[in-house]
């Protein structure tokens, strides 16, 4: 008994222990067990009681307190395992609710009590964010009515539908849909609410893009051919008839070789498909013939249509018509109608019954016009006999004849593929139930419904909708769709692109952005609700950087089944750029590119006009200033022609600013100018004006670190009676022109008759020079050059002559500046050089083997590319060394083409021609051009050596030249020798050569031979 005491304090230790650990602090029990436990401690807290306890006298009391105890035990290891149960049923329920994909919540009144990690995913929230919130949190606003009304119906139990789709709001303010089913559950010991959520957004834009795809197609601008695997064609818009000119019924069925032709659409094929297995899409231009034999060109898109299993079934053409950039008129045909006209009328159906073993026990007679079998051929076979060899879709069938044996009553739905008896695979759509006899299954009856047509409409549905969407988005043109209030609803890129918004911020604006007044705006939204549609309506609208652009814009009412308007759709065809072009062509068609002045076609119609006004007597007189800048063509050749256009630019502002309001100044090319004067007084008028304009052109030009001075040579021509046409005016002020510039430049002529007739005799002057060479009227003459030191003939220069039929001799002087002005002096130039080499030919045929010809090159001719080309062939042609033919040279040319003449000389002298610097001495700075060109001979000019015997510095003058040419090793020839004097002072200062009359005159061929032979000296 001595451990009596201790054993029961340790038992009611135990007590509460257990106590507090199943039920919580004593102080939170139940009043009944409260009361317990306080009697029992009570109890032990008596003395005599725990004196009892230990002398063993207390027996009774101790055995009542361990029934009690043990009863408690009992009732908490039955506490113990209702908690357990209810944790592992917790623990189920959560680990099911984790694992599916629904978002599953539970909430009481409006607060989530608990959350999945599948609705943490979809509202972006956190699960304790979630468990702070309330449900209408995450409610759109718009659905927060609808949700409460439901709930407060089905608490009041009114029948409500438990599905429902609605719209929520995640943490970043996305807005998702969701299909949504709510029902009542326990949770605890209170009625809860557990709903569960499916994400249905990406399902619910797809539905509305697809709706804005199909009212797509009616507006599209481009041919779209659509093509299958054999490259036939399968589908031929409007479009494609206007662009190629074949209808639908004779393009289908055929492949491009329609308007490419076989080798090159056998080669186009190559190419396309080769790029599309590269890269996805192929795209280029391409030059068809229409079906009327002209000619187009189109821009081309080519993209693969793919099945859902990702092979391709055919492609996709995009073509537009840049032949001449026209606006299609032809809508697309909706293929919709073609998958309609497919279904109708196919759908057939058959009823049969078969045993739970899947053998056939009946078939209605129509499964013949289905399947092709007769019903006793098929009665007693399993259904096995009509499947294909695809086993996955075999047992989808097994599955589905399975789950109507397994629940009588229930309706069956799948669809099966089967093998109709002429081989082709059809698919059927079928409905069972279980047979039920006895109260048991004996087998199954069902309907068969083909839906082969209706899988092949949905099918090419499928692919219609992907070309739509493709067709919208590849589009080159901008498609938009909107409202009736004109907010947006979607638009392609090419939409984007060409108005510079971005997508989201289109969509969140309406149509008033693009236009520049909301009266533009209506009266678009007039002409559309007129006529319900707009074709090729042409208006400015603006980009988001505030640019115009012109657009052509094609559009109509986009309108739903019932036939309620929803909105527009268009298309806009950006034509800017044409536009612009057309513009600069018109302006560029009537001004000077360079100066922006009026060219000659809006100078020459502005003085018709002038002329007609004059002939009126609106205005007193009016006049025609040419202008022409002397020695412009300098600038052009020392600075280049970049600070030459700036000089003319310079030049242009100055003349604007030196004349008269209203006065029309126009640039005719290179640096002539015209001038239109108007009202002016008389000719005096029109003089001071030109002087205005002389001196503002003798202002120094700055350019860049060059100060350049000009001159300008002016003709004036006055319209005083009206009588003279416009081109009349001009070709008086140009002969006045020519005047003034062959009179030594920088001075102003006024026309009169007799510079008419000049320009007239000038004119029949270089016709008749340009059949001279046709005719034979040219001829060479020859003067003999003497060297000083045998005093024999060393060689002979050749002159040019013409014997006019009507006007006899033509001197050079006369002929040889109008052919250097038209340019004929080339063509003579070449027959001279020819004729040169043929000369030296037959002198050395006739012994004379060492003879050198002297020729004079133009500067035209010195500026021709292929100069030594052209000298080589000649010589070559007639076999002669280039050391014999001598090519002399004014320093005039040389000072004109400065810098391309080291080049030219080089290469002639390369070739071994003597190169000759005539006329030497008249020029502006002679001596230094000996130093820089590489010639060989100089000519000294004869008005220094006819003074020389009677003019001492001219004397010196040559004998100064003689020195120098002596020094620098360059051959001097002296020309205009006519007297023994001058011969024997030229002698006496070492001179090389000389010519001159004292030896003879231009000599002709016969008389050259004869002088030749009789072999002079002197």
């Amino acid at each position: 008994m001595a451990t009596a005491l201790p054993a029961a304090l340790h038992l009611h230790d135990v007590l509460r222990r257990q106590v507090e650990e199943h039920l919580g602090p004593l102080g939170v029990l139940a009043d009944e067990w409260q009361r317990f436990l306080e009697a029992v401690d009570a109890e032990y807290r008596r003395a005599d009681e725990v004196r009892a306890l230990l002398a063993g006298t207390a027996g009774g009391a101790e055995r009542e307190l361990l029934e009690r105890y043990y009863r408690l035990q009992s009732d908490v290891a039955e506490m113990d395992r209702a908690a357990e149960a209810l944790r592992e049923s917790d623990r189920q329920f959560r680990e099911l609710a984790e694992t599916v994909a629904a978002a599953t919540m539970v909430y009481q009144g409006t607060r989530f009590r608990y959350v999945n990690a599948a609705a943490e995913e979809l509202t972006g929230y956190t699960r304790q964010e979630l468990l702070e919130m309330s449900f209408w949190d995450v409610v759109h606003p718009e659905h927060r009515d609808t949700v409460r009304e439901r709930g407060l119906a089905r608490q009041r139990g009114e029948p409500v539908p438990a599905r429902y789709e609605i719209r929520i709001q995640r943490k970043d303010g996305s807005e998702r849909w969701i299909d949504f089913t709510a029902g009542v559950v326990r949770y605890g010991h209170e009625t809860a609410a557990l709903g569960t959520a499916f994400d249905i957004t990406d399902y619910k834009h797809a539905e509305a893009a697809l709706q804005r795809q199909a009212l797509v197609f009616d507006n599209l601008y481009d041919a779209v051919l659509i093509t299958d695997t054999a490259s036939r064609l399968v589908g031929w818009n409007r479009a494609a008839e206007r662009v190629f000119g074949w209808t639908r019924d004779e393009a289908l069925g055929h492949g491009v070789e329609l308007w490419l032709g076989e080798a090159r659409a056998e080669e186009l094929a190559r190419q396309v498909f080769d790029a599309i297995d590269r890269t996805g899409r192929w795209q280029g231009e391409i030059r068809f013939a229409r079906k009327d034999g002209t000619e187009g060109v189109a821009e081309t898109v080519v993209v693969p249509l793919l099945d859902e299993n990702g092979r391709r079934v055919g492609a996709l053409g995009v073509n537009r018509d840049v032949s001449d950039r026209a606006r299609a008129e032809e809508e697309l045909r909706r293929s919709e109608e073609r998958y309609r006209l497919m279904v109708a009328g196919s759908e057939q159906v058959f009823f049969y019954v078969h045993d739970p073993q899947h053998r056939f026990e009946y078939l209605s007679p129509s499964v013949r016009d289905v399947l092709g079998h007769a019903p006793e051929d098929l009665v007693g076979r399993p259904y096995d006999v009509l499947l294909t060899d695809d086993a996955r879709a075999a047992a989808e069938v097994h599955s589905g004849t399975d789950a109507a044996l397994d629940e009588p009553g229930a309706l069956s739905n799948y669809t099966a593929e089967v093998r109709h008896a002429d081989g082709r695979v059809l698919t059927l759509e079928l409905a069972e139930t279980a047979l039920v006899s006895g109260g048991r299954v004996t087998g199954v009856q069902g309907f068969a419904r083909d839906i082969t047509p209706r899988r092949a409409a949905e099918r090419a549905l499928r692919e219609s909708e992907e070309r739509y969407r493709r067709m919208f988005h590849e589009s080159r043109d901008a498609i938009y769709i909107t409202t009736t209030d004109g907010r947006f609803v979607e638009m392609n890129q090419a939409f984007v692109e060409l108005f510079g918004w971005s997508r989201e911020e289109l969509l969140a604006r309406d149509t008033s952005v693009l236009y520049a007044t909301a009266v533009d705006r209506q009266r678009f939204r007039d002409e559309i609700t007129r006529a319900g549609f707009v074709r090729d309506y042409e208006m400015r609208l603006l980009r988001r950087d505030g640019a115009p652009i012109d657009v052509l814009l094609s559009a109509s009412e986009r309108r739903g089944p019932d036939g309620g308007l929803l909105g527009y759709q268009g298309i806009f065809h950006d034509i800017t750029e044409r536009k612009r072009a057309a513009e600069q062509l018109a302006y560029g068609a009537l001004h000077d590119a360079l100066t922006g002045l009026p060219n000659r076609a809006l100078f020459v119609d502005r003085l018709a006009h002038a002329a007609e006004r004059v002939r009126r007597g609106d205005h007193f007189l009016s006049a025609v200033l040419f202008l022409d800048l002397d020695r412009f063509k300098v600038v052009n050749d020392s600075l280049g022609h970049g600070l030459g256009d700036r000089m003319l630019l310079e030049c242009a502002r100055r003349l604007e600013d030196a004349l008269r309001p209203g006065d029309t100044l126009a640039r005719f090319g290179g640096d002539e100018f015209t001038v239109l004067l108007e009202g002016i007084s008389g000719p005096l008028e029109a003089t001071h004006l030109a002087e205005r304009l002389a001196a503002a052109v003798a202002e120094p030009f700055q350019l860049e670190r060059h100060e350049v001075f000009a001159t300008a040579s002016i003709g004036i021509a006055l319209a005083t009676t009206g009588h003279e046409d416009a081109e009349e005016l001009l070709r008086n002020a140009d002969a006045a022109l020519s005047r003034a510039k062959m009179l030594g430049k920088n001075r102003l002529e006024v026309f009169d008759r007799a510079m008419h007739a000049e320009a007239m005799a000038r004119l029949r002057l270089e016709t008749d020079l340009r059949r001279a060479l046709e005719r034979g009227e040219l001829r060479l003459v020859y003067q003999p050059i003497v060297a000083l030191d045998t005093g024999r003939i060393d060689g002979f220069e050749a002159l040019l002559r013409w014997r006019h039929p009507e006007r006899g001799e033509v001197g050079p002087g006369t002929f040889i500046p109008v052919a250097e002005e038209t340019g004929l002096i080339l063509p003579l130039g070449r027959w001279v050089v020819e004729e040169c080499c043929r000369q030296l030919q037959r002198w050395t045929e006739a012994g004379y083997t060492t003879l050198a010809m002297s020729l004079n090159l133009s500067a035209r001719q010195f500026a021709e590319p292929d100069l030594a080309g052209y000298l080589a062939g000649a010589l070559r042609t007639c076999g002669m060394p280039a050391s014999r033919l001598r090519m002399e040279i004014t320093e005039s040319v040389l000072l004109e083409q400065a810098e391309p003449a080291v080049g030219t000389l080089t290469r002639l002298r390369d070739m071994g021609v003597v190169l000759c610097m005539d006329d030497f001495g008249t020029g502006y700075s002679s001596l230094g051009y000996l130093h820089r060109f590489p010639l060989d001979v100089v000519k000294i000019d004869r008005s220094f050596v006819s003074r020389m015997d009677r003019d001492a510095r001219s004397a010196q003058m040559v004998h100064a030249i003689v020195n120098l040419a002596r020094n620098l090793r360059v051959k001097v020839v002296a020309e205009g020798v006519e007297t023994r004097e001058q011969l024997a002072s030229l002698r006496g200062m070492g001179c090389d050569h000389a010519q001159g009359f004292l030896f003879a005159e231009p000599l002709s061929e016969e008389k050259a031979a004869r002088m030749l032979s009789s072999d002079p000296r002197w």
